[in-house]
């Protein structure tokens, strides 16, 4: 039985805006930043792996949230990733196949399943190819998706959205359909009959996602889910059908608010709204010139009193209004910090998914505070995750968008064309700035009417953390599902271990010997008469100096290199308590550098004391109370338990 804890995830605070009335000049650097950014590129297997989907959120949108929320110089969290690189989104049109003509601009069904499964498919189809016809089935084979991967690898698997939990975004990585408004039960007998449990198929989306077995859906939704598994209006629903399968069902954010793990195999399904939950902003319409002002029209109207709402002040621009959004719906980034605390502590690791929804659904209605608002609750969302990466350095954080959208800043002062519809903001610079909305007419009544049109430029794909450098240059949107599995380690450079040394070279030659000494003279003669006796032998001769030593011999060659050594053992870390639980001393076996390096103690995602790391030693003179830690020492976290 697997057990978790939760872990508590700090929000970013927003960036200071900019001054009122104008803005500082030269906000950049002339720092070089390579060696900066050569340190960040790390070629291992990431263990968790967070991605950020901003539906609909193209260059234009991310920049337009950008100026209104933060102004001109201002930055958001999306800007602290480290690498960037674009996506290219085209998908398929249905025909005889097996080769399928492009369709420039798709919807997110299969800009979603690109990434899912690494393969195309056709408009409104989910992790399922093409085929003949939108309205055949295509074939499910070899569309496994990334979530259902890594279930498989034994990590915890989790999905967040701002719209309902079956819409095509968070839909793609958990079901296989051919059409994606076959969400539930009711909705697939009449739309994908021949897709339904009943004749054997995989069922609607909200059925798939229950028999996944994911540990997390937090979003909207609950219209598909309460629809009755059978025909019929009565019987059980696929929310029963979730809880008989193990998932606890919370319905608001109180309710989202008492989960607090997931010990014992416990999954949780939340469901905050019918179908998408409510936008952070309140809406401010782009609208026509001729509705702006009456009398374009023919016959002239009369003068309009409420351009605050509907377009904007046309001269100084209009604030959004913010806190829309009831209390009772859990923000997207108060859904992605539960999440991630839910899923943290799976000893495999975890995947999560995290859609900002509704950028592209006001996107399409060109209510551009709407739009705005939910950019930046995504931004914040993105913090989250940034914020987690940073004491979890084995996790991957991928942002991204499906594909682009329609909403261009023009000059403030600025008429487009007639039918465009058009509002004015006033950014935090306490300045102008004009949207205009051009891929369909909104007409000149109260309400609005069309929707605005995807648009095929190409997105960003942004990362940070274990093979992020990946995301750089310009990718197939494919590409993305390769990343999100984990590719094989690359070498990253960097010598290996030295090789032994060379064997001692042979000795030198010997030197000549030296020359003999020279012979001791002769004894003198005896007297004559007797014989004297024989005179003593003479001394020898000092023996000879030796010879000059022989020069060294050549080198021996270098000995070949030596052989890689065996992996280095974990390190371990072992701590004490001492003085009434004031001081805790820890031993980091891994580290024994002379240089003094930083070293944090953590709980809960914060940082409790701070201290200098030494020849593998730490002492934090901090009292700490009874419970776990994580040490982040010598660029690695190593989780402590404290009784």
């Amino acid at each position: 039985m697997r057990t978790r804890r939760t872990t508590t995830v700090a929000l970013l605070g927003a960036t200071a805006l900019a001054a009122a009335g104008g803005i500082a000049v030269a906000a950049g650097t002339d720092d070089e930043n390579s060696a900066a950014l050569a340190g960040k590129i790390d070629s291992s297997r990431p263990k968790n792996v967070i991605l950020l989907v901003g539906d609909g959120m193209g260059s234009a949108e991310q920049t337009l949230a950008r100026y209104y929320a933060k102004g001109a110089a201002g930055r958001m969290n999306m800007d602290r990733l480290a690498f960037r690189g674009t996506s290219i989104h085209y998908v398929l049109r249905n025909g005889p196949g097996p080769s399928y003509k492009p369709n420039y601009v798709g919807d997110s069904a299969p800009t979603a399943t690109a990434w899912s499964t690494g393969k195309r498919t056709s408009d409104g189809r989910l992790s399922q190819g093409p085929s003949t016809a939108d309205n055949v089935p295509g074939s499910n084979a070899g569309y496994a998706t990334y979530m259902e991967i890594a279930k498989a690898r034994g990590k915890a698997v989790g999905n967040v959205t701002t719209s309902d939990i079956t819409d095509a975004t968070p839909a793609a990585p958990s079901s296989h359909i051919s059409l994606r408004a076959c969400k539930g039960p009711a909705d697939a007998r009449t739309t994908c009959p021949t897709e339904t449990k009943a004749v054997g198929g995989l069922g609607s989306i909200a059925e798939q996602q229950v028999d996944h077995d994911f540990d997390v859906y937090l979003g909207g939704g609950a219209a598909f889910y309460s629809q009755p598994l059978a025909t019929g209006t009565t019987g059980p629903t696929v929310v029963d059908y979730a809880q008989g399968k193990g998932y606890d069902y919370v319905t608001d954010t109180a309710g989202l608010n008492a989960v607090s793990s997931l010990d014992g195999g416990k999954k949780v399904l939340g469901l905050f709204a019918p179908v998408n939950l409510t936008t952070e902003y309140a809406p401010l319409f782009a609208r026509t010139d001729a509705f702006l002002n009456p009398q374009n029209q023919t016959p002239p109207g009369p003068a309009r009193t409420d351009q605050s709402v509907n377009g904007g002040d046309p001269f100084t621009g209009s604030r959004c209004t913010e806190g829309n959004r009831p209390a009772a719906q859990p923000s997207l980034p108060l859904m992605t910090e539960k999440a991630i605390a839910l899923l943290d502590d799976d000893p495999q690791g975890f995947t999560l998914q995290v859609e900002g929804a509704s950028i592209d659904k006001r996107d399409h209605a060109a209510d551009v505070c709407g739009q705005i608002g939910e950019t930046v609750a995504f931004d914040d969302a993105v913090g989250v995750a940034l914020d987690y990466q940073r004491d979890h350095p084995d996790t991957l954080v991928l942002m991204t968008a499906d594909h682009a959208h329609t909403s261009l800043m023009i000059n403030a002062e600025a008429k487009p064309a007639t039918g465009t519809s058009y509002a004015t903001l006033k950014t935090a610079d306490d300045a102008p700035i004009r949207v205009a909305y051009g891929t369909q007419d909104t007409g000149s009544g109260a309400t609005t009417s069309g929707s605005q049109a995807h648009t095929g430029a190409e997105v960003a794909i942004w990362g940070t953390g274990p093979q992020a450098a990946n995301v750089v240059g310009t990718l197939d949107q494919t590409d993305i599902f390769s990343l999100l599995n984990g590719k094989t380690p690359s070498s990253v450079a960097g010598g290996g271990s030295p090789g032994s040394p060379g064997a001692p070279g042979a000795p030198g030659t010997p030197g000549t010997p030296g020359g003999n000494g020279s012979n001791g003279s002769n004894g003198t003669n005896g007297t004559n008469g007797t014989n004297g006796t024989n005179g003593t032998n003479g001394t020898n001769g000092a023996a000879g100096s030796n010879g000059t030593p022989g020069a060294n011999g050549t080198p021996g060659a270098k000995g070949d290199t030596g052989a890689t050594g065996s992996p280095g053992r974990d390190g371990t870390v072992t701590c004490r308590i001492t003085g009434n639980r004031s001081r805790v001393t820890c031993t980091v076996s891994y580290s024994s550098s002379r240089s003094a390096t930083s070293a944090r103690l953590v709980r809960r995602g914060k940082t409790v004391a701070t201290a200098r790391l030494v020849r593998g030693k730490v002492t934090f003179a901090e009292k700490v109370a009874k419970g776990r830690y994580t040490l982040v020492a010598a660029g690695r976290s190593t989780r402590l338990t404290f009784k």
